[in-house]
């Protein structure tokens, strides 16, 4: 433990699915349900949001946790806060703990921003005369100045995510929770947010960052966790992390009843059979990340089980939330593929590609341009993390270079023209 901030120590927590009877009248309407003789649901009564979590933070050390919808980020989170307690296991925080996981939670809608500062500051743990030493530091950083004396009820949710990310972040925690609140407020707040947590971090601060934004993650986060249903699935290096992740969303986000096991998934998809998309480098070295405006080799392998004469492959490159960003097809290009039965690599060049760093899906079509016939088509079947290294923002990633000229040489050049001219005054 000497060498651990924080220790999670197989910890399992349970949540109930129906409501517990809280006063006499559900107790007594339960009752009489029962008596008539009518059905109760047999679904199960209770859920477990983690189950067997096992992990450890080093003091100063940043971890991510990414997962799907409901698998247990920020249960965890409010675990380590002491909101909740598990129902096995053991958990071990070092030091002051300093939570961000709900928007102006432990604000007061009738209180000023200001009177709500001492008032979260004080819940935080910090003393009257700390915040009041602090208070300008805070203000600013929220940039809430003209609003500082108005009741926040009246505030935006931006400016809730403002104000409570700024105390929360001058609290000097030992250790720091944040829970995906970086999403509210604008870029420059966001930009000031995550340089205040590298600061926090280079002076000893562990964190524990809980996002769906990537970008976010990769650029403040070396080591990220995984969870899926409550379990852990992956541990170490956050670009690898985001990978799993991404394996995750995908299902997910697939139909209802897909089935995703290895069979399921090399199973017949009509006359196409096998369908693989890799990701290779210069070296022909497989990868789950690529370096934003780098070359790219894309390999797609499949098996035909007839034979196509006029095969069209189009490969797409999607967000998550579908939108189309870069469209490849083979029959624009006036490459159309003769194949026969058997197995097939159909290889797609790219000099680079020109995104930001984050979360991306290709999806694979392939049709029969003769029959006029779909064969294939895998929308977010197969994922893919860019990595910029968190320098870029926007979309895309375009290839440029800065020119600085030197300001004083002019000077100079002027000066030297007047002494020039003057001489020439003299002389004549």
């Amino acid at each position: 433990m000497a060498d651990e901030a924080i220790r999670f120590k197989r910890v399992w927590k349970q949540f109930q699915l129906r409501e517990r009877h809280e006063s006499l009248y559900r107790f007594v309407s339960t009752a009489i349900r029962r008596v008539v003789g009518r059905r109760q649901s047999k679904a199960p009564t209770t859920f477990w949001a983690l189950r067997d979590l096992d992990f450890s933070v080093r003091p100063g050390e940043s971890l991510g946790i990414i997962g799907p919808n409901g698998a247990g980020k920020s249960t965890a989170l409010k675990l380590l806060a002491g909101i909740l307690h598990p129902d096995r296991g053991e958990i071990s925080v070092r030091g002051r703990p300093t939570a961000l996981i709900e928007v102006g939670a432990g604000f007061h809608g009738d209180l000023t921003g200001r009177e709500n500062i001492f008032l979260n500051g004080a819940i935080l743990g910090m003393s009257r005369p700390e915040i009041q030493c602090k208070l300008d530091s805070i203000v600013e950083f929220a940039g809430l100045e003209r609003f500082l004396d108005m009741p926040v009820k009246r505030y935006s949710s931006g400016m809730y995510a403002r104000l409570g990310f700024s105390i929360a972040a001058h609290v000097d925690p030992d250790v720091l929770l944040v829970d995906e609140v970086l999403s509210v407020g604008d870029a420059a707040f966001r930009l000031r947010c995550m340089e205040r947590m590298r600061q926090l971090m280079e002076a000893g601060t562990t964190l524990i960052f809980v996002s769906h934004h990537l970008d976010q993650l990769q650029s403040i986060c070396g080591r990220t966790l995984v969870l899926e249903e409550g379990r852990k699935t992956f541990d170490g290096p956050t670009t690898d992390a985001v990978g799993h992740y991404l394996k995750a969303v995908s299902r997910g986000l697939a139909p209802r009843g897909t089935d995703w096991s290895e069979d399921a998934l090399d199973a017949p998809v009509g006359p196409i059979e096998a369908i693989d998309l890799r990701f290779c480098d210069l070296a022909n070295e497989e990868v789950t990340a690529v370096r934003a405006g780098q070359p790219l080799r894309a390999e797609l392998r499949f098996r035909l089980l007839r034979p196509v004469e006029r095969l069209i492959v189009e490969l797409n490159l999607r967000t998550a939330a579908q939108e189309g960003l870069l469209s490849f097809n083979s029959g624009r290009d006036g490459k159309f593929v003769r194949a026969a039965a058997g197995d097939h690599v159909v290889t797609l060049h790219l000099s680079a590609i020109p995104l930001a760093g984050g979360q991306y899906f290709w999806n694979v079509r392939m049709w029969d341009m003769a029959g006029g016939t779909t064969l294939a088509d895998t929308p977010l079947r197969f994922p893919m993390v860019v990595d910029d290294g968190g320098r870029a923002t926007g979309r895309f990633v375009v290839e440029h270079n800065w020119e600085v000229s030197r300001e004083e040489k002019s000077k100079r050049e002027e000066a030297r023209g007047k002494r020039v001219a003057a001489g020439a005054v003299g002389s004549g």
